[in-house]
């Protein structure tokens, strides 16, 4: 069956996402941080987050939840709180060491994301970014 351009397309969209998500996770690696602990650094507020929030952000069960929350802890990144209006709801707090880390690293992820699509000039990412809307929407 022969390949039509809308596949091909899709394909290269595919491949495209697959291998620029790859390299930030890399380069995140090379941090000593996993993609998942620091993409719940990244939602963790200044007042914390409650685990089940957190969970739903990161789109994961309560499960994957915990052993990731209890390698954050081991590293010193975060600790859990009670939450004073529901003693069966944990709060994800940062700690200081945390706190530095997502200073640390959110910008150099920004950094690397736009190095990596650096590649295309602003007119081709807008240009990008308006048809992928456009698929979006469609698909909505």
């Amino acid at each position: 069956m022969e390949e039509t351009l809308a596949y091909e397309v899709y394909k290269t969209l595919r491949y495209a996402y697959h291998s620029i998500r790859k390299e930030l996770h890399n380069r995140l690696a090379e941090n000593g941080i996993t993609w998942p602990q620091f993409h719940a650094l990244y939602h963790i507020g200044d007042e914390g987050i409650p685990t089940h929030e957190l969970a739903k952000e990161l789109r994961c069960n309560a499960s994957n939840m915990t052993g990731l929350i209890d390698r954050m802890v081991e590293n010193n990144w975060v600790y859990r709180a009670s939450c004073a209006e529901d003693r069966r709801v944990w709060i994800i707090k940062l700690t200081e060491e945390g706190k530095k880390l997502k200073v640390k690293l959110v910008p150099k992820h920004q950094k690397n994301i736009e190095e990596l699509l650096g590649v295309l000039n602003e007119e081709e990412l807008q240009q990008l970014n308006t048809l992928l809307n456009k698929l979006i929407r469609q698909g909505s």
